[in-house]
């Protein structure tokens, strides 16, 4: 049965849209489209086309109240309307030409974006050669972001057609709509302008200023980036010149030497004008000390370290930690340097995957990928390798095969080389191992590296890697530790084949996420590819020593790893189930936006949990807690309604979500109670902070 508070919600909407067009229910519009928050038409200026002219269309927007849609530069985060038109030949669309923004306050942060019923204008030019009395379809794709507490990409196809005029003539009727249409538009600053660094601001200086007595003044930036959205400007007005100061972003490179943006404000009489702002650049960008937003790097850096450090004790690490023990007690004993040397190439190992991973991430984002920490892991053909190389470490453990003993006869030089490059790998499989659990202090700075300048980010990314590796790089370096450790011996041996059933443990592991993430033909592929991984291994350790019977060996092993690699050029990832799933006695529903948004309407408390197999963070969150009998008893009590968002393959909504709370990766637990602002738990969840969350109402 329906609440009265979702029943005022499912009616009031659709009103509140259809009373916001009613002021223009005549207009016409050649196709119109309503979504969930939004409803958007195209509205042409004239009749038809005529050969030669340009036409000008009306893209119209009515956003439900308290949403907004963003401008050129969304500020700290969103996504603008972009148009894609599709024309007959010779017919050419011209840039999409945007009313004034708003600044809208996010908690720290802020965007630039547009509310109520913002228009858009484009223009659209005809050949001189196209025929009175042709009729021209026009397809339009548009995107955009629409958002609240919450950001929602919505999509529409407009389709429609306009005849071909010797003279297209304007609708009288929609005069009014164009012309306050421009009216809204900034007005070209006639005046002259530059920009300079000044200290830690950029200077801003519009000569020619006629405007007294204004206030709320405010640039916004057309380049994202190249200031701090957030940040609060100052203003001076002396005479005939307008300065302001605005803090800078984190780009700092211009292609033409000109920063171009709006700038806002009101009069003494509260009329709100824009100017639209073409500022030469004077001098250097560059800060004198500093790199733009290094101001907190210090604090970023030392989280980042702190949050590697604790990474070692993550589930995701165990058994690679378990690696690691077994390397060190075989050299704990050695020659000091052999030990410094295992030590160095570890972090070297460490260090060099963090910024292959981390700059691949730079890269995708700079791109506009809407990517997290993590998402190789979507990838099932990723996971599959992980799975392999995992299965290979334990098969090694255990003593089905070995690597490298033939180097010991070689000379001393060659076997430590050995050791070097055996420390380096264990250091490259930590990090790919440990990227499914980001732990409890790495989601401020993953977020800020990403949002930083590409050089800073890339520190922070180099100081997570170090905090991964520094416990066993100081093992290593102080002698004294050493000691404490067993003398080798016998046992030895064994330890290192007991060491092999965690190894084995975490590829089962990445086994279960690969069958999550793929259908019955591909892990049946990925079981043979298993059993045929094992046999090469096998073939490899028995093909060693001379004669026909190694080589025939050698190439049966060879033969195997390469039947092994070629099922999983072919696996293809399923789409994430839409079904709810089962977190012991409760039954949850998938992550949706729109429902989400209803059940807070109608003051119905929301559990979110960003999940994703691959996690094993989340898995152990899901275990102890989520599916503990006290919990179950706090959701039902309370009435909320637990929602999942399972990022095991990518969601491009999924990670928009997390990106709205400043997160990389899973795992993450948002509460929303009946009012109020959303409520983020810790990563390491308990019984006690999931059931305090759910009674505080």
């Amino acid at each position: 049965m329906i609440s009265r508070s979702v029943f005022r919600w499912l009616v009031i909407a659709p009103l509140v849209l259809s009373a916001a067009f009613a002021a223009y229910a005549d207009d016409g519009a050649e196709d119109r489209i309503d979504t969930e928050y939004t409803s958007t038409e195209i509205i042409s200026e004239t009749s038809g086309f005529a050969p030669g002219e340009t036409v000008w269309f009306a893209v119209r927007q009515t956003v439900l109240p308290r949403w907004h849609v963003f401008w050129t530069n969304p500020g700290d985060a969103g996504l603008p309307m972009e148009l894609t038109w599709a024309l007959p030949d010779g017919f050419e669309a011209g840039e999409l030409r945007r009313p004034a923004p708003e600044f809208i306050p996010v908690g720290p942060l802020a965007s630039y974006a547009h509310t109520g019923a913002p228009v858009f204008l484009v223009p659209v030019t005809a050949p001189s050669d196209v025929r009175p009395g042709d009729v021209v379809e026009v397809d339009v794709a548009a995107f955009w972001q629409v958002c609240e507490d919450i950001c929602v990409p919505e999509e529409a196809r407009f389709e429609f057609s306009m005849p071909v005029l010797a003279a297209a003539e304007p609708r009288m009727e929609r005069q009014a709509l164009f012309a306050q249409a421009r009216d809204g538009l900034p007005k070209a600053y006639a005046g002259s302008a530059h920009l300079k660094r000044v200290g830690e601001n950029y200077l801003i200086t519009l000569e020619g200023w006629a405007e007294k007595n204004i206030r709320h003044a405010f640039f916004f930036s057309a380049l994202e980036g190249f200031t701090a959205p957030a940040a609060a400007q100052k203003t001076k007005l002396a005479r005939d010149t307008l300065q302001v100061r605005v803090k800078p972003g984190w780009v700092a490179s211009l292609e033409d030497g000109t920063v171009t943006g709006v700038l806002t404000y009101e009069t003494a009489a509260g009329e709100k004008k824009a100017y639209a702002i073409t500022a030469a650049v004077e001098g250097s960008l560059a800060p004198s000390a500093a790199l733009p937003g290094a101001n907190n790097a210090g604090i970023l850096l030392l989280f980042a370290f702190l949050g590697g450090l604790v990474l070692n004790a993550m589930p995701c690490v165990f058994p690679i930690i378990f690696v690691k023990a077994a390397t060190f007690m075989q050299s704990a004993h050695e020659d000091r340097a052999v030990m410094r040397a295992h030590g160095g190439f570890y972090t070297l190992g460490v260090l060099a995957t963090f910024a292959v991973m981390g700059g691949a991430l730079l890269a995708l984002r700079a791109g506009g990928e809407q990517l997290g920490w993590g998402f190789h892991l979507q990838s099932p053909w990723v996971t599959a390798l992980s799975a392999y190389a995992l299965l290979l470490v334990g098969l090694n453990l255990a003593g089905l095969y070995t690597v490298g003993e033939n180097l010991a006869g070689a000379g001393d030089r060659l076997t430590k080389a050995g050791g070097a490059a055996g420390a380096f790998f264990t250091g490259a499989l930590a990090v790919v191992v440990a990227a499914p659990c980001i732990g409890p202090l790495l989601s401020a700075p993953m977020g800020a590296a990403l949002a930083q300048p590409p050089f800073i980010g890339m520190l922070i990314f180099l100081a997570m890697g170090f905090g991964l590796a520094a416990p066993y790089l100081a093992l290593t370096f102080v002698p004294r530790l050493g000691r404490l450790l067993p003398k080798p011996g016998p046992w030895m041996a064994v330890f290192k084949q007991a060491l092999a059933f965690p190894v084995f443990a975490a590829a089962a592991y990445f086994l279960w996420v690969f069958i999550r993430q793929t259908d019955g033909v591909s892990v049946a592929a990925i079981l043979a590819g298993a059993v045929l991984l094992s046999f090469s291994a096998w073939a490899f350790e028995n093909s060693k020593g001379d004669g026909r019977r190694s080589l025939a060996l050698r190439i049966i092993s060879a033969l195997a790893a390469v039947l092994a690699l070629a099922p999983l050029t072919r696996i293809e990832a399923r789409a994430a189930s839409p079904e709810g799933r089962a977190y012991g006695s409760l039954l949850t529903e998938p992550y949706d936006p729109a429902a989400l948004a209803a059940y807070r309407a109608a003051g119905t408390p929301v559990f979110v949990d960003f999940t994703a197999d691959w996690c094993v963070t989340c898995q152990f969150n899901k275990l102890t807690v989520l599916n503990a009998p006290s919990v179950a008893k706090a959701f039902r009590k309370s009435g909320t309604v637990l929602m999942v968002a399972d990022w095991t393959v990518r969601d491009p909504e999924i990670t928009a979500a997390l990106r709205a709370f400043g997160a990389s990766g899973v795992p993450l637990y948002v509460f929303y109670p009946p009012e109020g602002d959303a409520v983020i738990l810790p990563q390491m969840l308990s019984q006690k902070a999931v059931t305090r969350a759910l009674g505080a109402r």
